[in-house]
């Protein structure tokens, strides 16, 4: 088994492996000629080509998922999954667990007046529309690379004006800067073995558009997803009691464990992620937007200032006993505490969410999401809770649920220590639900051979969807 290069990552999946199968012979390095009959590693560090071939052998990760991790791929895969519900007459929780939005191809800023045009025209109408409504009324939407990671590229806008501005900053230099950057590499000389990424690493910082460094080259990216913002979020002040209310803004991290082909789980340890700066409804000062009460990227929060704050990354089951907040016109109003009923259905709505999901790219991903027998796979997914349109507000109703996005090979320990004790336990959990079934291997402790049922507890993770993908 090798292992990627985060020591304490590394040392919890051998320490959970060695727990549950401890007769397990382990190697931290990969064997020359054939690969190991389980590999556990980053994407990068498999072998894919034995498995691929040879049902017998177990890997830590699906060879085509893009379809799942890529922003515009999942988006696209989730419109064709939804239009294929209506034409079934079937409700899914798509429908309101991703928003609406467009896929965009740009390469340069000019191309967008003929996407506006054809593709984005809906786009364009609503954007018409905001010029006509105050800047209290407007709708917002929120800009994504498709390939981009850790917050990088992310942007809101509600006007045209505004959304031709972003395609502008991100435009790269020209070409008469390119020849000035020649001429004087010429003069000084410059490092031999320079890459392609080391390029793209310079050229994005040249246009880096804030202190947070989030800037990207539209001609490096050329995939992106437009999507409606996602109004009316539930709040928490994490200082409850210390003064006056201020609510702050999160998403939900959730653990997802996908296996074969294919069973779906989602890890009882799920995280609130939270925003360090209080939210405020998106408006623009001075043709400038701060991003900051909005996006809640974990990397986002330590890029603006310090390392990310123990107490911004909480225990989803740990705000139990707090004040849901939303944002009013007289500041923030207190909907409601939550309790227990709240927290499982809320956990329940995002794991129908992120099964149907999974679903959606089995049934339209195509060559994008091959699922095999022989695989599983760990992904960090993103979700959002927000109040309901006709939510009554002297009561706290079960959140919507939205998708943001599927994250390959998680970071586990970027969110701090909140997270650490846990993953012991949930990497046992992956072995017990994973990999001993797969060999048949008899496992240390509690056992239970009986099939899951959708909805079913065991060993920190629950059973929220399986199917089978078809013969092609």
């Amino acid at each position: 088994m090798a292992t990627g290069d985060n020591a304490d990552a590394r040392e919890l999946l051998e320490r959970a492996l060695v727990a549950v199968l401890p007769a397990l012979e382990m190697s931290s390095e990969a064997p020359e000629g054939d690969p190991p009959r389980l590999q556990w590693a980053d994407y990068d560090l498999l072998a894919f080509d034995v498995p691929r071939h040879d049902p017998a052998y177990l890997v830590s990760s699906y060879v085509y998922r893009k379809a799942l991790i890529r922003k515009h791929q999942l988006h696209t895969t989730v419109d064709e999954y939804r239009a294929k519900c209506r034409h079934r007459g079937v409700d899914t929780p798509l429908d309101k667990g991703m928003p609406k939005g467009w896929v965009l191809d740009i390469q340069f800023a000019d191309e967008l007046d003929e996407l506006l045009m054809d593709d984005l025209y809906e786009l364009d109408e609503a954007l018409r529309e905001n010029e006509r409504r105050s800047v209290e009324e407007r709708e917002w939407f929120i800009l994504k690379p498709g390939f981009a990671e850790r917050g990088q590229g992310i942007r809101m806008f509600s006007t045209e004006d505004e959304l031709r501005a972003i395609f502008d900053e991100f435009e790269p230099p020209s070409d008469d800067e390119d020849e000035d950057e020649e001429d004087n590499e010429e003069a000084g000389g410059s490092e031999a073995g320079g890459s392609d990424q080391d390029e793209l690493v310079r050229r994005t910082a040249d246009v880096d558009l804030d202190d947070g460094g989030t800037a990207v080259l539209t001609s490096h990216m050329r995939h992106f997803v437009i999507q409606e913002y996602v109004p009316r979020p539930v709040l928490f002040d994490l200082h409850e009691g210390d003064g006056a209310q201020l609510g702050q803004k999160f998403h939900l991290r959730a653990y997802v464990l996908v296996t074969g082909a294919y069973t779906v789980h989602m890890a009882h340890t799920m995280l609130a992620l939270f925003s360090d700066a209080p939210y405020t409804p998106p408006r623009t000062v001075e043709g400038e937007l701060d991003l900051r009460p909005h996006l809640t990227n974990t990397c986002l929060q330590t890029n603006y200032g310090e390392p990310v704050q123990d107490d911004l990354v909480r225990l989803f089951w740990d705000l139990e006993g707090r004040t849901a907040l939303a944002r009013s016109s007289s500041g923030y109003d207190a909907i409601g505490v939550v309790d227990t009923p709240w927290l499982e259905a809320t956990f329940a709505k995002a794991g129908s969410v992120v099964a149907e999901a999974v679903k959606a790219g089995a049934e339209c991903g195509s060559f994008n999401l091959q699922l095999m027998e022989n695989a599983f796979e760990i992904f960090g997914v993103d979700l959002l809770l927000s109040y309901p349109d006709a939510a009554d507000t002297t009561s706290l109703a079960v959140p919507d649920v939205t998708l943001l996005e599927f994250n390959a090979s998680p970071d586990f320990m970027q969110t701090g220590d909140v997270l650490r004790p846990k993953l012991l336990e949930m990497f046992k959990g992956v072995v017990r639900i994973s990999i001993a079934p797969f060999f048949g291997t008899e496992t240390v402790g509690e056992n239970n051979e009986a099939e899951m049922e959708v909805g079913e507890d065991r060993w920190g993770w629950r059973l929220v969807g399986k199917g089978a993908v078809r013969a092609s």
